[in-house]
């Protein structure tokens, strides 16, 4: 919320469903359709909420947005108070003596159940936290290949054959600054079921080959090397045994053209 301070206090207020503006909802709302750091703000508001249940003491929401509370429940209209009626002396009925007993079990049904649900929408926010995750995950993943294959100033390279006919198609994208490489291959017969296709970058500086990532048959496939900035003299596909490994075993079916 560092970004947007503005919103904190009708955060607060709409997960506590408290906010009774119209306009203020629909703002909002059109704001965390296009905002995630307020999504997941505004999903740890409603994770505070749901565990105030089980504890007196817990989250605080902002200065502002607890004023803003209590000014609505101040404006709320209350009924007069009824005189009591005075208690006649006497004998109080058995029932009286056993009603704080019933209330107590009532109270324990009910705090029960309330526990249940507590526990029930734990659960179910950190599932959808975890899916909330991974979707990340994968529109990031989306993000960069799309900026490789759009990004003009990436390395491009086709990988042909050295002794079969130029049949199979293998194309890597590079990207030196980040370490990214992406590679589409088709053509290709698939690799037996003990050995995979892998893909070595090979330095500018003339090091030992480095292993770019391992595949069975056509598809696509994303590799970042953990040190950026190796620049690439070339790339060479092999057949190893599976599952790969850190030095070449097999001769090079696929290289830059010469």
């Amino acid at each position: 919320m560092n970004d947007h301070p503005q919103y904190a206090d009708s955060l607060a207020l709409y997960a506590m469903e408290a906010l009774d503006d119209p306009r203020e909802i629909a703002e909002l709302q059109a704001h965390l359709g296009t905002c995630g750091e307020c999504r997941r703000e505004l999903e740890n508001l409603r994770a505070d909420t749901v565990l105030l249940a089980l504890s007196s003491v817990g989250p605080q929401p902002p200065q502002r947005s607890r004023e803003r509370l209590m000014k609505a429940i101040a404006a709320e209209p209350r009924r007069a108070a009824e005189p009591r009626s005075r208690f006649v002396l006497g004998r109080q009925p058995r029932w009286l003596s056993l009603a704080p007993i019933g209330v107590a079990l009532v109270l324990a049904v009910i705090s029960i159940g309330m526990l249940r649900d507590i526990l029930r929408l734990r659960n179910k926010n950190e599932k959808l936290q975890a899916q909330l995750s991974d979707t990340m995950r994968q529109n990031e993943l989306a993000r960069e290949v799309y900026s490789m294959l759009a990004d003009s100033q990436a390395q491009r390279m086709n990988l042909v054959p050295v002794k079969a006919p130029s049949q199979p198609q293998i194309r890597t994208i590079y990207k030196p600054e980040k370490g990214h490489v992406l590679m589409l291959a088709s053509g290709l017969h698939p690799a037996p079921d003990d050995k995979v296709y892998e893909l070595w970058l090979l330095p500018m500086s003339g090091g030992d080959p480095i292993p770019a990532g391992t595949f069975r048959n056509d598809g696509m496939m994303m590799h970042s090397f953990d040190t950026a900035g190796i620049q690439a003299k070339g790339w060479a596909i092999t057949m190893e045994p599976a599952p790969g490994g850190t030095k070449p075993q097999g001769a090079i079916m696929f290289a830059p053209p010469s």
